[in-house]
């Protein structure tokens, strides 16, 4: 531990240097300590002193000369994502980090501060990168929105990791409102059985999944990571594991009546608990669904019905929400079906649904 002067807090701060695991054994250690030692009395010596205005990428190579690195935007962004990975975030999800990071560095680099500290992102500049998302690249507002949470994250884990001191200067950006699409469309119960009868009969299997889709309100990739022994049949439960769920959070799920049946006819008992439950074969199997297994399958009922790119598969989530909801309208029930982290995010989707417009209840409000 040393302390070393501070331009931008007028004071010294306290800096730590670590011994890397490599070094084992005390002796190791001791040797490793000694020479790091001299090299900080050293720069000491010479005048080292921490001001972040004048970062760049030469004192940045410089300074990570001295044990603890000093990370330039570029290496931070490789170094969260490495992050992400070691927690096994799904591929699709690490896709989208770095697709986001790398479009937000090639913007930095066309402008030469790709390798500035990080701590150098300052509001003037997010600011001006964020007009040029809007008036450039003309980003809707979801996708504004996606790209900040993604920065957001990002610098987060850059303080955690005490790469960057102080707060996050993303905070300051405001979210723009989004206008919800009508993407995943909730069906009518007259398209439901039409598009019932015509499933069963061209591709049954495929009617499995939309019962799954309809009657746990499952997301479609939590659907294809499920395994035989997630299904309690005793308890008429669904066991959602962390691994499996989209908020990284152990769930469960009842199993109702409908989907009861349509899961004793899988025969479950036949296949090892780790199997999953919808293989590469339309039985349980080790290995999982194709990826576009269930899009492409769902095209050619798309297709025979000339439905619009409004209906998905997991659009048979939002009917199902619809019409629970206009049966008994519990949104304290539906959270914990759809395993919303709160009562706003609940009463946010059920509009986007077209839903809680409370005419009813506006048509029986007292004469004056």
């Amino acid at each position: 531990m040393f302390y070393v002067w501070d331009v931008q807090k007028n004071d010294l701060v306290r800096h730590r240097r670590y011994i890397p695991k490599k070094y084992k054994t005390e002796a190791e250690q001791k040797a490793y300590a000694k020479d790091m030692i001299k090299q900080i009395n050293r720069i000491l010596a010479d005048g080292y002193y921490i001001d972040r205005k004048k970062a760049s990428k030469n004192t940045i190579d410089q300074q990570s000369q001295v044990s603890e690195k000093i990370y330039s935007v570029r290496e931070a962004t490789t170094a969260f994502i490495e992050i992400k990975k070691a927690k096994q975030l799904y591929k699709r999800g690490i896709e989208f980090y770095t697709n986001t990071l790398e479009r937000f560095v090639k913007w930095l680099a066309d402008k030469g501060l790709d390798s500035v500290w990080i701590g150098d992102l300052d509001n003037g500049l997010i600011q001006e990168y964020f007009l040029y998302l809007l008036t450039n690249r003309k980003n809707s507002a979801k996708t504004y929105n996606n790209t900040l949470g993604v920065l957001k994250t990002f610098y987060n884990v850059c303080l955690r990791q005490e790469w960057v001191e102080g707060k996050n200067p993303f905070d300051k950006v405001d979210k723009l409102p989004e206008e919800y699409g009508t993407k995943n469309k909730p069906f009518t119960n007259e398209q439901i059985a039409d598009i019932k009868e015509y499933v069963l009969e061209h591709d049954p299997y495929l009617w499995k999944i939309i019962s799954f889709v309809y009657y746990s309100f499952m997301r479609l990739s939590e659907i294809r990571r499920l395994k035989v022994g997630d299904i309690d049949l005793e308890k008429d439960l669904i066991w959602v594991s962390g691994r499996t769920s989209k908020t990284k959070k152990r769930d469960v799920i009842p199993i109702v009546p409908a989907l009861k049946k349509i899961i004793l006819e899988m025969n479950l008992e036949q296949y090892h608990p780790d199997d999953f439950l919808f293989g590469s074969n339309q039985t349980p199997s080790s290995t999982k669904m194709g990826e576009n297994y269930m899009g492409k399958h769902f095209r050619k009922v798309k297709d025979h019905f000339e439905l619009s790119d409004d209906y998905t598969l997991y659009g048979f989530k939002h009917t199902a929400v619809v019409n629970w909801y206009r049966k008994e309208k519990d949104i304290r029930k539906i959270q914990k079906m759809c395993r919303h982290s709160s009562m706003l995010m609940t009463e946010r989707y059920l509009k986007s649904l077209g839903l809680l417009d409370d005419k009813d209840a506006v048509s029986e409000l007292p004469e004056i």
